[in-house]
């Protein structure tokens, strides 16, 4: 067990789960690292993973750090959580990544849970389209987010954006869910700073 997840209130079973000791987590060719003081999240082409690989339901989000956040914070909504895959992108994910989540990932549920800010929002889209093949192309001008889909292009203030208002402007569903923290921008946050637990 690690001290300084235990005093965040991360159960001994979600430390055992996750395998930590020393809040290192190998992405391959790069790690992240987390300490009291540091959070680095690497830029990789490669993924982290934990749990069962065969798992129905499979959760994405940028670090490891932000998946044990989200369960420790939501226990009660994931209670066979030995069932579950979760995927680290690392902090921007790539089209590498996304292929491989798409080809060998094919049928499973998917719930997308980045940050609670605006390359959050975009990430789901971005992800979601992807794996839905679904070629979307998104730039950012003057406080908005300009979107296109096929021939049609949608405009977008940055302060609505979410994979729901995308789906409904545009009149898809790629049945893929997202999980937002309530009071913070990210799980981690919430689970380092927010006192209404």
């Amino acid at each position: 067990m690690n001290g300084y997840l235990t005093k965040l209130g991360v159960p001994p079973k979600i430390q055992q789960f996750f395998a930590v000791e020393e809040p290192i987590f190998d992405f391959g060719n790069e790690s992240e690292y987390f300490r009291e003081t540091l959070h680095r999240v690497p830029v990789t082409n490669n993924l982290w993973t934990a749990g069962d690989l065969f798992a129905r339901q499979v959760i994405i989000t940028f670090s490891a750090m932000e998946a044990i956040a989200l369960l420790t914070l939501n226990q009660a909504n994931f209670p066979n959580y030995k069932e579950l895959l979760f995927i680290a992108t690392g902090a921007r994910v790539g089209d590498g990544q996304l292929k491989w989540i798409k080809k060998n990932l094919k049928g499973r549920q998917f719930t997308l849970a980045f940050g609670n800010e605006l390359i959050g929002r975009v990430t789901d889209i971005k992800v979601a389209a992807a794996i839905r093949d679904k070629s979307v192309k998104l730039s950012f001008q003057e406080g908005h987010v300009i979107a296109w889909l096929k021939e049609k292009k949608i405009v977008f203030e940055e302060d609505k954006l979410s994979l729901h208002a995308f789906e409904t402007a545009f009149g898809v569903r790629t049945m893929i869910r997202t999980c937002k923290p309530l009071n913070q921008l990210t799980f981690l946050d919430e689970l380092k700073y927010d006192t209404s637990r």
